[in-house]
């Protein structure tokens, strides 16, 4: 390691001391040297700095303190050193000096971490490490940058095996091991960590257009490329600035454009994202205690996202009303004062309609007229920010000829439009941005009306544009040219079918030329959330509809007590035979036989002949029903149920002949004391006949 610390270099200063210890006379030259920190093992300055010595029978272990103390490093000697230094010693580098003593008096020496560490050739041994495979070459750069690893020792690789052959000092070899050991640890600890998605897709989805993939990442996806920067270059996919800066325990000073591998060394361990498609959900392969970073993200990335319902109409008019027809629309610029340029023949043009109901009655109109043809009237609904594709095709298979080699290559052809909505909430209400590409062609025609196969004349039309426009306004796009030639045939009847002269005489042929517009128009709405399913219908239906999940929601809630079928059948069992069953207590009964059990004529509960038990999850009547009928009966089980209702029996059977009884076992939940119990209606209508057994 070079010196930087200011004063002379080289062998310009030469300092004399004396030190007298034990009787000895010590006389040391040495260059200006600094304090090392984690130098290499053997320190470039030993290279370079004299030393003298004046020794009077001194131990070799008094000399090598006395060396270390003038280097400014401590000692540490492992094993039996024994020997004794007399007389004047003279070196030209430290260096040389200790090589020249270790192989006198036999011992092995290295620097590392402010520490000279010395011991005997006894201590020699050798070390097989188990290492990543991944990590080997890796492994050495890191012991070389922390100035630990020493050349005068044995280093060998096995990266096919993940292995590591060191040898050297006890001491030498076990500071290596420490932190193979540890990287060992990690990868020993390392596990498959799984997050569960709830709106988000953990896989990739894969758009096949035109004979192009189009790849919307998923969140393994994204994972992956901000765990390897060289999979997101290749994916496209970069880091959000804003997502990664509030990521927890990151750096203030961290780029934008880093990854998590700045925060995840890859020495340590080696992280691996896959994508769960059955159960949606990412699989994260690395150590548990990061755990919770991963979650912080992923719940960022999860959320839910809008549902836009994109309406395309794509519409043919005739040119010379297209003029027209947007001066009756009033398509104008009233901030600046002047009539904004109209959608005329022959341009590009984008605009937007406020008034749908009479912008869809001039097109009706338009098209009793013969001036206008809907082409399509398409429909799709997709989550924003994600694209959706609509594409009506026509491909063709041209023959393409070389020198000795024919291949077949398709053309493809048609009216497609790619758009991704994005919604703006702004002021209290929604605005939509829309990413809108468009293409139209067609093949071009002979006069017979056959498309040319052998070389076809291709067309297309591409308009890629943006807009922000309120939900339910319309966005129009024209500027797409739509040529017909029409062949119109006026003929006598009869006489026009004349051999020879009939065509000649009685007929004739008349050609147009009809040219119009294509005009694309699209009205998005939003029509709610991934979370929310009632957001789906109009407003004026949604308290209905939230009125018929109410009692599956209340049946469903999380704080009602579990109560086991298993259970619930034994009770009934037990009240069949006559046993109150355990656990239960006997009370009267809180309502009237009638609104338990809601049973028509000839059917009527028996007045005083019922049984009220109750538990602590749910509570059992039993009340008695009479045929009072000259006909067969069927008890109908639903007519005893409501929305606390857990189960329903009869006993003896539910056919019941006239005058015969049966006993009705009817097991309700427990109900909360604040939950209210409507009050039933008898209806005023006859109820339907029952049906008898055949």
């Amino acid at each position: 390691m070079p010196n930087t610390s200011p004063g002379p270099t080289g062998l310009n200063l030469f300092l004399r001391a004396s030190l007298r210890r034990a009787g000895g006379l010590a006389l040391l030259l040495f260059l200006h040297m600094h304090t090392p920190q984690a130098m290499a093992a053997v320190p470039e300055e030993w290279k370079k700095t004299p030393y003298a010595y004046d020794a009077v029978n001194r131990t070799l272990r008094d000399f090598l303190e006395d060396l270390a103390h003038s280097a400014g490093l401590q000692l540490q000697i492992e094993g039996e050193l024994e020997g004794a230094v007399h007389g004047k010693i003279r070196s030209n580098t430290l260096f040389n000096l200790m090589e020249r003593l270790a192989l006198e008096h036999r011992f092995q020496w290295f620097v590392y971490n402010n520490t000279l560490y010395i011991s005997s050739l006894s201590q020699q041994t050798s070390e097989r490490l188990e290492v990543a495979e991944e990590a080997v070459s890796d492994l050495k750069q890191a012991l070389i940058h922390i100035g630990l690893l020493d050349d005068r020792f044995g280093w060998g690789e096995l990266p096919e095996i993940g292995q590591v052959l060191v040898s050297g000092p006890k001491r030498y070899v076990e500071q290596i091991k420490s932190f193979t050991r540890k990287d060992s640890d990690l990868a020993e600890k390392q596990d498959v960590l799984t997050f569960s998605l709830q709106f988000a897709n953990a896989a990739d989805r894969q758009i096949d257009y035109r004979g192009e993939k189009l790849i919307v990442p998923g969140i393994a996806s994204l994972l992956r490329g901000l765990l390897d920067p060289a999979s997101a270059n290749k994916t496209g996919v970069l880091p959000s600035s804003q997502m990664m800066s509030k990521l927890p325990n990151l750096p203030a000073s961290t780029p934008y454009d880093s990854t998590l591998t700045d925060i995840i060394p890859p020495g340590l361990s080696k992280v691996r994202v896959e994508a769960d498609v059955r159960n949606n959900s990412v699989l994260i392969y690395d150590l548990p205690q990061r755990n919770a970073l991963y979650q912080t993200l992923i719940a960022k990335l999860d959320v839910a996202r809008k549902l836009v319902e994109i309406d395309a109409v794509i519409l043919d008019i005739n040119r010379t009303q297209l003029k027209e027809l947007g001066v009756n629309w009033g398509f104008q610029n009233s901030r600046f004062g002047t009539g904004m340029q109209n959608l005329a023949a022959g341009s590009s043009s984008t605009l937007s309609i406020t008034n749908r109901s009479r912008f869809a009655a001039d097109i009706r109109a338009l098209e009793e007229r013969g001036l206008a043809t809907v082409i399509s009237n398409p429909s799709i609904m997709t989550l924003e920010n994600q694209p959706a594709i609509i594409d009506f095709n026509r491909t063709q298979y041209i023959k393409a000829v070389g020198d000795g080699v024919a291949n077949i290559m398709p053309v493809t052809v048609g009216t497609s439009f790619q758009v991704i909505p994005r919604v703006i909430n702004t002021n209290g209400g929604s605005q939509i941005h829309l990413i809108v590409d468009i293409e139209d062609g067609n093949f071009s025609e002979v006069a017979g009306g056959d498309i040319a196969y052998d070389t076809p004349d291709v067309r297309k039309a591409r308009v890629s544009t943006q807009a922000v426009i309120a939900e339910k306004q319309s966005l129009v796009i024209g500027g797409f040219h739509v040529a017909e030639e029409v062949d119109r045939v006026n003929s006598v009847p009869l006489l026009s079918r004349t051999p020879l002269i009939g065509k000649a005489l009685f007929s004739s042929t008349i050609t147009s030329n009809n040219r119009r517009e294509r005009l694309f128009i699209l009205t998005p709405r939003l029509v709610g959330d991934q979370v929310n399913p009632v957001r789906y219908l109009p407003q004026s239906d949604q308290d209905h509809l939230s009125a018929a999940f109410a009692p599956l929601a209340r049946r469903r809630a999380e704080h009602l007590p579990i109560v086991k079928r298993a259970d619930v059948a034994e009770t009934l069992a037990n009240l069949v035979t006559g046993q109150v069953p355990k656990k239960f207590k006997a009370g009267p009964m809180p309502t009237g036989a009638g609104v338990v059990c809601k049973t028509p004529s000839p059917l009527s509960p028996v007045p005083g002949a019922s049984q009220w038990y109750s538990g602590a999850l749910y509570n059992v009547a039993v009340l008695v029903l009479h045929n009072k009928g000259d006909r067969y009966v069927r008890i109908d089980e639903s007519e005893c149920s409501n929305e606390h209702t857990l189960a329903v029996s009869i006993w003896p059977q539910a056919w019941l002949a006239p005058g015969e009884k049966a006993e009705v076992f009817i097991a309700t939940r427990t109900r909360n004391k604040n939950e209210s119990t409507a009050v039933t209606r008898p209806s005023l209508l006859a109820p339907a006949a029952r049906s008898t057994p055949k």
